[in-house]
């Protein structure tokens, strides 16, 4: 088939051949597969960054669980009050517990992190520490011996 057509001026019109039928099915996969890997990356950035902000602001938690339960299941004011003081109370315990665990998270962690690094060369160790630093900062609950 030509590419080119001639018309009764004499002039020639160019045609545009369209692409396979396969390579616009692979297009569209590869586009669609791109959206689905940044929404995929954004959601757990976002994630991470609530969960980072919850850790360093606990109290601020039970208010807004609260607030979600209340546009959920439609609790009267008096229920909602209920039901925050009930968060309120066992959010407190909880973060109790975890801050008297937190201390042996983190010396776990240390040891893990100097073990690995004894086994390293001098480069591979400035990477593992960056990256176990970033592992603490993001993961590890919040030291309450580093406020000391």
């Amino acid at each position: 088939m030509s590419t080119t057509s001639s018309t009764s001026t004499g002039k020639l019109t160019r045609w545009r051949r369209a692409l396979p039928v396969w390579v616009q099915a692979v297009v569209l996969l590869v586009v669609f597969g791109s959206g689905i890997g940044v929404g995929a990356v954004a959601a757990s950035r976002y994630m991470l960054t609530r969960m980072q902000h919850y850790r360093a602001h606990p109290e601020v938690l039970p208010g807004e669980i609260t607030d979600t339960l209340t546009s959920r299941l439609g609790l009267t004011d008096e229920q909602s009050a209920e039901v925050l003081a009930v968060i309120t109370k066992r959010h407190a315990r909880i973060e109790e517990i975890r801050q008297t665990s937190s201390p042996e998270i983190h010396s776990e962690f240390d040891l893990l992190e100097e073990e690995v690094a004894a086994a390293l060369d001098d480069k591979q160790k400035q990477r593992w520490l960056e990256t176990a630093d970033w592992v603490r900062k993001s993961f590890l609950p919040l030291n309450p011996d580093a406020n000391r």
